[in-house]
């Protein structure tokens, strides 16, 4: 653990996204959930800090398909890939909805808010009910606004180097030590 008792993984994803600068994958993360039907589903969103040490948090619309997923089977991973220092950081845990939301929700801006109002995801597009808040300057916090708590059980990094790549491995329950393993 590092001496402000984060994980040392923390400190390798930071150089990481620092040397990554304003590149859009500093936040874009993939997510792998479950279905119903145990079939993989996979798709990116947008990463939004810190809750605890070791969890990441996400937002999504209650009425999207992943949420059904992690109702079912709350196991999930974030794939995170890092271009210019070719790193490849994959974590492993489970995602649990954080209820007391509205500090997330006061940090949006008018026009990111409009949009929890709009249509289901996956529905065709209604151009009304779009334009119903982006006129409101106070907008009420959304049912559909989800925070989610990504709670971190494991951290695998693939550091594609030259000649000979590295792997790493840290693990919750070995109290975050890292371990050199084979690429």
């Amino acid at each position: 653990m590092l001496e402000d008792n984060l994980p040392s993984w923390r400190q390798d994803l930071k150089s990481s996204r620092k040397k990554e600068g304003k590149s859009p994958t500093n936040r874009w993360i993939q997510l792998a959930t479950v279905s119903d039907k145990n079939e993989p589903r996979l798709r990116t969103v947008v990463f939004r800090g810190w809750y605890k040490d070791s969890s990441m948090i996400i937002f999504t619309d209650r009425r999207s398909e992943k949420i059904g997923h992690l109702t079912s089977n709350p196991n999930a991973e974030i794939l995170w890939f890092f271009l210019k220092t070719k790193s490849q950081y994959r974590f492993k845990g489970k995602i649990l909805e954080l209820k007391d939301n509205k500090n997330y929700w006061d940090s949006l801006s008018e026009k990111s808010k409009s949009s929890w109002f709009w249509g289901s995801p996956g529905e065709k597009i209604n151009p009304q009910v779009r334009s119903d808040y982006e006129i409101s300057s106070k907008i009420p916090k959304s049912e559909n606004f989800v925070v989610l708590n990504f709670e971190i059980d494991s951290v695998d990094l693939l550091k594609l180097e030259q000649p000979i790549h590295k792997r790493y491995l840290w693990e919750k329950i070995n109290n975050w030590e890292k371990v050199a393993i084979n690429p």
